[in-house]
């Protein structure tokens, strides 16, 4: 599982025992925290701040969408 302070937007592939994880994450409107995350081996899911998407079967998208206002924004994944 990776958790990342979040700025304006990043697009990034990431590892799960080598295999690669497509990940969106950032800040959008400028009050909402996101993370996207898909990959096609491993059930996987999304986080932005409190926000948990649900384990999601390989292929599907995972998406979290949090309201943080001027908070900080905090986006993460996970698969399993």
């Amino acid at each position: 599982m990776a958790l990342v302070p979040c700025g304006i937007a990043a697009a990034e592939t990431v590892y799960y025992k080598g295999t690669p994880v497509n990940w969106e994450h950032g800040r959008w409107l400028a009050v909402y925290s996101y993370s996207h995350v898909q990959t096609h081996k491993y059930t996987h899911a999304a986080g932005a701040n409190d926000v948990f998407s649900g384990w999601k079967k390989p292929g599907e998208l995972a998406n979290a969408t949090a309201f943080v206002g001027t908070g900080r924004a905090t986006a993460y994944w996970d698969c399993k």
